[in-house]
């Protein structure tokens, strides 16, 4: 009887793992599987249901659903992969930097991570996509630094209780100095910590990119993008309703899968 929790444990890790799995290797072979392309039009079949030339149904444009929601994610991993790393790199740095250093640098460092994690974030974001469009790199960068802040948070934390313990002394009385000890003594085990809250910011990331696209200010039509998916075919929800839950399971799918597997780390 005691190893029912552990044995329910580990088959809910093998399930998590296998939806992460899919997600990879759906993204990655999207393109050679054999489905139909993504910005094929089929006017004698919009809006239409289940059936053996589309599983999922048509959109209004009579595209194909099942082929265009396992295309979808494409964009919106890319995207957040990137936007994580930058963030992971600057929030990383910021806050051992500001552990590191202390006195007015740490209280001006610690400053501005408050500044940005009191700005109200999709507003921002919003803002910025308004002004400068589509462009993948301005939403990639624009991410990157907004979801920065907890990170740096969390990565200051942890590197002030990295630097009172013995082997981080051990480094100064060596002749360390703090560049040296940042590299080989604190940021090798800050990584380990800070793990949890950038898998967590790289869920928020594509929620973000996707409620973007869902307001028409990320992917840009015809892009498969699971956000720009649901925002086309919300206004025919009651004729094919596919066309909505397909990329809204695909979406909560894998932010769910990610976040399971954070919360059992």
């Amino acid at each position: 009887m005691n190893n029912l929790p552990q044995h329910r444990s580990t088959r809910i890790r093998t399930f998590v793992y296998c939806v992460l799995g899919f997600h990879a290797v759906v993204a990655l072979i999207a393109p050679f599987l054999p489905l139909m392309p993504t910005d094929k039009q089929d006017s004698g079949a919009m809006l239409q249901g289940f059936s053996s030339a589309h599983w999922l149904g048509t959109d209004a444009l009579g595209r194909d659903v099942l082929s265009r929601a396992l295309h979808g994610g494409r964009p919106s991993l890319v995207i957040a992969i990137l936007a994580t790393a930058l963030s992971a790199v600057i929030g990383i740095a910021l806050g051992s930097l500001a552990a590191l250093a202390g006195g007015w640098v740490d209280e001006a460092l610690s400053r501005l991570i408050d500044f940005l994690l009191a700005l109200p974030t999709l507003i921002l974001l919003l803002l910025i996509a308004s002004f400068f469009g589509h462009d993948p790199f301005i939403l990639i960068v624009t991410l990157g630094f907004m979801y920065a802040a907890p990170i740096a948070r969390v990565a200051r934390a942890s590197t002030q209780v990295l630097l009172a313990r013995d082997f981080v002394r051990v480094a100064r009385l060596q002749g360390g100095r703090g560049v040296n000890i940042l590299l080989g003594e604190v940021l090798p085990n800050v990584w380990r910590v800070v793990f949890t809250e950038i898998a967590m910011q790289f869920t928020w990331i594509i929620l973000a990119f996707s409620s973007l696209s869902f307001l028409g200010l990320g992917a840009s039509p015809p892009t498969p993008e699971w956000g720009l998916m649901i925002a086309e075919a919300r206004s025919y929800m009651t004729i094919n309703p596919t066309a909505v839950i397909a990329p809204i399971v695909m979406l909560a799918s894998l932010v769910l899968a990610v976040q399971a597997l954070v919360d059992r780390e």
